[in-house]
């Protein structure tokens, strides 16, 4: 996604970016998966900002959060809801930090948006500490969800979907950007399902937590290391 493009009317008003109690559960889960990976301060960067809630969340914890993010209007949201630098852009641009920057980056959500991901892991290489590691969460090729929804499926919900991703893609770009895969295992978010996908929505209730497994997720959770 370059940064001249825009969203289809309408794409921030779902609820994806609104905030209810699961997100609240997903956020808390985040900051322990980075503490997880040794990951307790510093600086670090989220691209694809949104409206800044997992922002405000590292701001909340002790971090230094900083964020990207295509859309204008969400940037400015993002900035006054976490306090944090937000840059407008796309996040397979050339990113407007200088190298060794950020203890970490993230990436929850993005890479199936961009079309020239292979740029933004390198960008993420470059203003990654050495040590640092990026934390990447997107669609499963390999989902177990996939055949059983069909169309129905929340990668095909999205335009702005562009590559769906299976581990060993997701290895082979860490590598080709000189990072090093730290842990590859799936999820399947039931603190934040439905927001895509209304059908699937009464699982929130039912489980309403981030279950992780070996195979067969819905999403793919992916820790890179920068030598």
């Amino acid at each position: 996604m370059s940064s001249a493009e825009t969203h289809p009317p309408g794409y921030f008003d779902r609820e994806y970016f609104r905030l209810h109690p699961g997100r609240d559960r997903y956020l808390a889960w985040l900051l322990a998966l980075l503490r997880r990976h040794g990951v307790h301060r510093g600086r670090v960067l989220d691209l694809g900002a949104g409206y800044g809630f997992w922002l405000a969340a590292l701001a909340r914890a002790g971090y230094e959060p900083a964020g990207v993010e295509l859309s204008a209007e969400a940037a400015a949201l993002a900035r006054e809801r976490s306090g944090a630098p937000v840059s407008t852009g796309s996040a397979d641009d050339p990113l407007p930090y200088g190298d060794a920057s950020f203890a970490a980056v993230t990436m929850l959500d993005v890479i199936e948006h961009l079309p020239r991901y292979p740029a933004a892991l390198l960008e993420c290489a470059r203003v990654l500490a050495p040590g640092g590691k990026l934390f990447v969460v997107t669609l499963n090729a390999g989902s177990l969800a996939r055949p059983l929804l069909g169309r129905r499926w929340s990668f095909w919900l999205d335009p702005t979907h562009v590559h769906m991703f299976s581990a060993g893609k997701l290895r082979r770009a860490f590598a080709d950007a000189g990072l090093l895969t730290e842990r590859m295992a799936t999820m399947s978010n039931f603190a934040l399902v439905g927001e895509g996908n209304p059908f699937l929505k009464p699982l929130r209730k039912l489980v309403g937590r981030v279950v992780v497994t070996p195979w067969f997720g819905d999403s793919l959770l992916a820790v890179a290391k920068k030598p």
